[in-house]
């Protein structure tokens, strides 16, 4: 009953991505004891209206075991109209914001009055801190999400279900107090590839409870992301924990 907080469907501008239907999705996931999972779409992130590639997402998750994560650009108009969209047609389950990709500070109005939608409709709000390593990203620069910035915006939001995807190691330590206070902040291990034995060394700087299990299939191997909580020396009530319990704190 195991599942991923941070996985994806369809293109990628900067390389071919392989395995990246929603047979290739569940078929890794099954081979690996995942059950289901939140899924946002990969397109959304660069159609100048994100919304249609969620049409697309609707298309090939609904009805299934999977989750659907809206994409928001809160500096576009019309968001709050997707979003009431997306709880009619799609039933969404989260919103996933890419502020680097789509260039705005956090720490702004438009993000502001999003969050509170987000808190009305009792929605998690998933923050990309990035996509994969952003020298890969030839045909545009995407702006680095500062950790400073991120700790001032979490730290105005704490009555907001938040999971940071895709933070490394040495910013999650940066950031140990707002996660460690902040009762409804959580990170996802897809960016634990920067230290060997890296969650051992992780649950010393936070507890389990603040961890989810996180893939980004398909821009990352999910059998590398699995193995950093399947295979290391930690109890196995923690393992189950990152994999399925809190992830239980985004339900409502």
């Amino acid at each position: 009953m195991n599942t991923d907080v941070n996985a994806l469907l369809g293109h990628w501008p900067f390389r071919k991505i392989r395995k990246n239907t929603l047979a290739d999705l569940r078929k890794v996931h099954q081979d690996n004891q995942i059950t289901g999972g939140y899924v946002a779409s990969l397109n959304s992130i660069f159609y100048n209206d994100p919304f249609e590639g969620d049409e697309e997402l609707h298309e090939l998750i609904g009805g299934t075991e999977y989750k659907h994560v809206l994409t928001v650009n809160p500096t576009l108009p019309g968001w709050q109209r997707d979003i009431e969209d997306g709880i009619a047609r799609f039933g969404i389950q989260g919103v996933r914001i890419y502020p680097t990709y789509h260039d705005y500070d956090l720490n702004t109005a438009p993000v502001a009055e999003l969050c509170e939608a987000l808190k009305k409709h009792r929605l998690p709000l998933f923050v990309t801190k990035r996509m994969e390593d952003e020298r890969l990203d030839y045909l545009m620069k995407p702006k680095p999400l500062e950790v400073a910035s991120l700790q001032t915006f979490v730290s105005g939001q704490p009555d907001l279900d938040i999971v940071i995807l895709n933070i490394r190691f040495g910013e999650i330590t940066a950031m140990k107090q707002e996660i460690n206070e902040l009762p409804r902040l959580f990170i996802d291990t897809s960016g634990l590839k920067d230290k060997v034995f890296v969650l051992e060394e992780l649950l010393k700087v936070i507890p389990a409870g603040k961890i989810m299990y996180g893939s980004q299939h398909p821009l990352y191997c999910l059998k590398s992301s699995h193995c950093v909580v399947d295979m290391v020396d930690i109890p196995e009530e923690t393992k189950r924990a990152i994999f399925l319990g809190n992830v239980k704190a985004l339900e409502k």
